[in-house]
């Protein structure tokens, strides 16, 4: 069994994070399920989570990938992805950014179609390797694959 941790767990202050966000490490790989939609709290909530995954992730194999699977809903406030972007700018300053991220996006997930353009620039925007998927299966051969030199969607 993988250790799983949950914003569930984030001890907030004020305002409760919409959406939820769980994750476990296998092998060089963070798995990622991101139950929306999501308020700009979640992302406080996940970054503050997912700190301690990211150092062992880059001590242990250097590089790494992340998988985020979305559930319910990907739809976000505009506030929450800003946040994201630059938290991703940040993980990228500091280089221990994934090297890929693959996002699955099913067919007629909520939001699916119109924000699969917005999380593809906001990673763009962010200087990282990403690409969008309909099935878990394909995004985790992607991520197998050789690196990327650029964005893929």
């Amino acid at each position: 069994m993988h250790k799983k941790v949950s914003t569930n767990h984030y001890p907030f202050k004020n305002f409760k994070p919409h959406g939820l966000v769980e994750f476990y490490q296998r092998e060089n790989t963070l798995l990622t399920t991101a139950t929306g939609p999501f308020n700009e709290e979640i992302i406080d909530a996940h970054s503050f989570m997912q700190k301690d995954y990211i150092n062992k992730l880059n001590a242990d194999y250097g590089q790494w990938f992340e998988l985020v699977e979305f559930k319910n809903s990907c739809m976000a406030t505009p506030d929450a992805l800003e946040k994201l972007m630059v938290y991703f700018v940040e993980l990228k300053r500091k280089g221990i950014a994934p090297a890929k991220t693959a996002l699955v996006i099913k067919d007629g997930l909520e939001g699916g179609s119109l924000l699969s353009d917005t999380y593809c620039n906001l990673y763009k925007r962010a200087g990282l390797i990403m690409n969008v998927f309909k099935s878990k299966t394909a995004a985790l051969n992607w991520l197998a694959e050789e690196p990327v030199a650029e964005l893929a969607c």
